[in-house]
């Protein structure tokens, strides 16, 4: 289920790469679909680098695949993704989703209390404890 103000996309993902992040998110417990919207807000925000940026030649049976993102998000991936020279949004989707079917990017969560949680999604004011304790202040994604 898509988060508050995320619309769907669809972006063409080949079928592969799709399969793999399908089965490592099952793996972890996590509905790809979160996956693929926190990889897409957190590269857009900045805080998470692709691995690399070459799509894999190999890769066929492209077709469009849901994926949930706000309009703002969407537009800043967008905007990265051409200063880091990538063709399209859709790449933009695939390397993301493979560098985490890769274990080349790893999800990173963290409970908070209620009174914690409208800072959360305002990374820039985590208590410091928090900061420390998960090693970073913005990211639900890491860098391998």
């Amino acid at each position: 289920m898509p988060a508050v103000g995320e619309t769907e996309r669809a972006p063409n993902i080949a079928k592969a790469v799709w399969d793999a992040a399908g089965k490592r998110s099952r793996s972890e417990g996590l509905p790809l679909i979160w996956v693929a919207s926190r990889a897409l807000t957190d590269y857009a925000a900045g805080t998470l680098d692709l691995p690399r940026t070459d799509t894999i030649p190999t890769a066929s049976d492209r077709r469009g695949r849901s994926v949930f993102a706000t309009t703002t998000v969407w537009e800043a991936a967008d905007k990265r993704r051409a200063r880091d020279k990538i063709r399209s949004m859709s790449a933009l989707v695939e390397l993301l989703l493979d560098a985490y079917a890769q274990g080349e990017i790893h999800t990173l969560a963290c409970m908070v209390p209620t009174a914690q949680h409208d800072s959360v999604s305002r990374p820039e004011t985590l208590p410091e404890a928090l900061m420390q304790r998960t090693g970073t202040a913005s990211s639900t994604l890491s860098a391998a």
